[in-house]
């Protein structure tokens, strides 16, 4: 079987330091991979004021570090240099469509897990997708306003009837 495993960028700091949330979403990444035959992985995410403002993409960051976990350098597809959920999956699905993964594995952090399969299902709709969610490390006082954040974006996507800008 032939495997993809899509893994959502999180935020790096300025000096490329991965934060916690992207920390599990690789480590959830490096789990799959290593258990797995057969397996490639997709990093997404560019630049943006918010997540990443250094000269590197932070999908380089998160190769990187995976490639010192023991991901082999051959198994990594092109970057999807992303500013947001919607553009993984945008900017992704032609990756997808073009490698035709028996299985499309899709990680993301827990917390954004629901907000993820709306996007995937709206926008990529490929139809062998499992959805891993990365167990957060964050702590409960960390973890509430991604928390409210994630809520307040369903209820904005419900409210424009699932239209993404």
């Amino acid at each position: 079987m032939n495997h993809i495993i899509m893994t959502l960028g999180g935020p790096n700091d300025d000096r490329g330091h991965l934060s916690r949330i992207a920390l599990d979403r690789l480590e959830c990444t490096y789990s799959l991979y290593t258990n797995n035959n057969n397996t490639r992985v997709l990093c997404t995410g560019g630049f943006g004021d918010s997540f990443n403002r250094t000269p590197h993409p932070h999908a380089y960051y998160a190769k990187q570090y995976l490639m010192q976990r023991g991901v082999k350098e051959e198994d990594f597809l092109q970057f999807t240099l992303s500013t947001n959920t919607v553009e993984d999956f945008r900017i992704s699905k032609a990756i997808i469509e073009r490698e035709q993964p028996d299985i499309l594995l899709v990680v993301t952090s827990d917390f954004h897990m629901r907000r993820a399969k709306v996007f995937h299902d709206i926008i990529m709709k490929y139809p062998s997708t499992v959805f891993v969610p990365a167990k957060s490390s964050l702590t409960p006082s960390e973890l509430a306003p991604l928390l409210a954040h994630e809520k307040q974006a369903i209820e904005m996507l419900k409210k424009n009837n699932f239209i993404l800008y």
